[in-house]
């Protein structure tokens, strides 16, 4: 039988030596990896930006719906006849009211 020759150690290989020394870097460079921004994804160019400049015109249109409306529930007043909006105080009656309310003597209830 013919003897088996002993292969040296896996790190006595100098060939083997580089590869291992670089392991370490490696992994240090894989701890650092960052997930990138979308910027760095895509360039500018491709973020949503309109084709064209939007017109006088169509924009005067696009905000003719924002106006004020006009008021469809005034009513006069069945105490004093001011308009007044429907379901609401009149204020020149409540202002007559608190009036009348303030000027009045204050009654204290009798203790028993």
């Amino acid at each position: 039988m013919a003897a088996i020759p002993l292969l040296p150690p896996l790190f006595a290989r100098p060939w083997r030596l580089r590869a291992f020394a670089a392991v370490p870097t490696l992994l240090a460079s894989v701890r650092e990896w960052r997930i990138p921004s979308l910027l760095e994804l895509f360039p500018p160019i491709t973020l949503a930006v309109p084709k064209k400049k939007v017109s006088h015109s169509r924009k005067a249109m696009r905000q003719a719906n924002k106006g004020l409306k006009d008021k469809q529930n005034i009513v006069s007043c069945p105490g004093c006849g001011e308009p007044k909006l429907a379901h609401q105080l009149c204020p020149n009656c409540y202002s007559f009211l608190k009036r009348m309310w303030k000027s009045a003597p204050i009654e204290q209830p009798e203790k028993m």
